[in-house]
């Protein structure tokens, strides 16, 4: 009886790691997916920014035109990626340090609840944006990986966009925020 009972817990934890295992498989591939994205449609320094609205975790909505004359930096990212979530740390500094740039951290297809979860736990209170469906990295800002980061100066034209994430970018991004500025 006993032994039944413990193959039982083993399959179902089984079960539950093949699960997990499988939804990041996909989240994986749906980004290397090449008939989705067009390594030519990707925006550039010089690029005028889309414009777009987006539902935030505080219940209302961010809309970059609301934005214009403001710098505004748009950081597209996911709780499964590691890389993101070293970065967070890094633009929640920078947002307290430059109270005139919008900053808006961009969860990009999780569950709100999970991504309102992660977020108090983590502390952060810069703006965070829910691209649920994936919409808005897939058309309108379209990138090959996450972490994405995106600056738009204050006449709504991308000034820099920056791949890739670890907390030794402040520097970088700090530059290219203060040259968005100028």
């Amino acid at each position: 009886m006993k032994s039944k009972i413990i193959i039982i817990i083993l399959s179902i934890l089984l079960i539950i790691s093949l699960a997990f295992n499988a939804i990041l498989i996909y989240r994986e591939l749906r980004w290397a997916d090449p008939d989705w994205f067009d390594p030519m449609n990707e925006l550039h320094a010089g690029n005028m920014a889309p414009d777009f609205s987006i539902p935030l975790l505080t219940g209302e909505t961010f809309t970059l035109s609301e934005n214009k004359g403001q710098v505004v930096v748009l950081d597209f990212w996911a709780t499964w990626c590691g890389p993101c979530v070293e970065k967070m740390p890094t633009i929640q500094i920078l947002s307290e340090k430059y109270d005139n740039v919008v900053f808006v951290g961009i969860n990009v297809g999780e569950d709100p609840g999970m991504v309102q979860d992660f977020i108090s736990r983590m502390n952060f209170s810069y703006h965070i944006g829910l691209d649920e469906d994936s919409h808005l990295i897939m058309n309108l800002y379209p990138t090959i990986a996450i972490p994405y980061l995106v600056i738009i100066n204050g006449d709504g034209i991308i000034a820099e966009t920056i791949h890739g994430g670890s907390s030794l970018m402040k520097e970088i991004i700090e530059e290219a925020i203060i040259n968005a500025l100028n």
